[in-house]
Order: structure tokens, then sequence, then C-alpha cells
């Protein structure tokens, strides 16, 4: 069993690392939605969406939305994105690792 259950399920390295990717921001996403307090329509007007789409996010709906709309939502939410990257080490293929979320805005 690897770090990625991406890759676990058999998808390659370069798709495994980008779900993961996709998944961390989304979850975060979701739980940025959920820390505001705001009803799916207030959240929708604030991110420029529909309340379904809101819908789909809370309900976990992640092939549904690409990389640069969950990014979007999230600065529209009010959260700034940290991204970083840094060599791997030589005895292996560079990698997505992720950090602990630290979401704290309400």
């Amino acid at each position: 069993m690897s770090k990625n259950v991406f890759l676990d399920l058999g998808f390659n390295e370069e798709e495994a690392a980008g779900l993961k990717l996709k998944s961390y921001l989304f979850m975060s996403l979701q739980e940025a939605i959920t820390n505001s307090k705001k009803n799916q329509t207030e959240i929708a007007e604030l991110i420029g969406a529909d309340q379904p789409k809101v819908s789909k996010i809370m309900n976990g709906k992640l092939d549904e939305f690409s990389i640069e709309r969950i990014t979007e939502y999230m600065q529209k939410l009010g959260y700034d994105i940290h991204i970083s990257t840094s060599p791997a080490p030589k005895e292996r293929s560079g990698t997505v690792v992720m950090d602990k979320r630290k979401l704290v805005k309400a």
C-alpha cells in the first residue's frame, strides 16, 4: 500500500498525483463552506455559482470540478492557497506531498 490511494486504485503516477492534489483542494473547499456557517444559496452567490453546484461540492462530486475552478472558489471564499515545490530524493521520482490543512477562517 502506498501513501496515495489513487495509486492503489490503479492510476498511473501522474494521474494519481493530480487526483491527490485535486482531492486535497476539494476537501479544503468543502471544509471552507462548512466553516462559513452560510447556507448553500449564500455560498453560491459568493462564489458566482448556483446552489446546485454548491450541493454537488458538499456531496463530493469531485469529478465535476477542475482544479482551477476549486481554487477560484477558495479564493472567492477568502482563502489563500499556498503551493511549494522541492527536489525529490535521488532514489525516487517526484510525488505530491500534502501538508496538514489549516482552515481556521469562520
